[in-house]
């Protein structure tokens, strides 16, 4: 933005100094003509300006949402990524989609490094990796599409991550079996 303030500044200069010279050769009739300049020279950095305005703002107002919303057919799912890029999945967001009956109970036995509560306040969550493992369970078409549609946007962008940054899965976390 600097360089574009720069631009500004010595475009408004140079019509200033050119208003001056008309006005000091030709009298103020003459420097009144040379007000179109302005437009011309200004315009296009003065909306530039503006749209970068505006990409700061909305850069600024969704920095701390980055990498965080997630919405499947216009529900919005929340999703926590942790520091070993780990992405988890609001339980009552996956039942609210999917349906299924199982209890947090039951879920926290049976995938024991896949589920989680966390957040304030604290709610259950299942990790990338147990929230695959347990949708490939389920056999309901909103189980099945969901689980793919969470495979594309939330599995595999976060196995990515882990793979590049050479971060292991705990051996007791669960396989995934494509």
């Amino acid at each position: 933005m600097s360089v574009l303030s720069l631009r500004i500044a010595l475009r408004l200069l140079l019509c200033a100094g050119c208003a001056w010279l008309a006005w000091r050769f030709g009298g103020l009739v003459v420097m009144v003509c040379t007000a179109p300049l302005f437009g011309v020279a200004l315009a296009r950095p003065l909306v530039e300006l503006a749209s970068d305005l505006r990409h700061h703002t909305r850069a600024a107002v969704w920095m701390p949402l980055e990498g965080r919303h997630f919405a499947y057919r216009g529900l919005p799912v929340q999703v926590i990524e942790d520091e070993r890029h780990t992405r988890w999945v609001c339980a009552a967001d996956v039942r609210r989609i999917v349906g299924f009956t199982a209890n947090d109970r039951a879920l926290a036995l049976t995938y024991p490094n896949g589920w989680q509560l966390m957040g304030r306040p604290a709610q259950p969550h299942f990790s990338d990796d147990a929230l695959i493992a347990h949708l490939r369970k389920e056999t309901a078409p909103a189980a099945l599409h969901f689980r793919h549609w969470a495979e594309r946007e939330i599995a595999f962008p976060a196995r990515r991550v882990r793979a590049r940054l050479g971060i292991r899965p705990n051996a007791a976390e669960p396989a995934d079996i494509a």
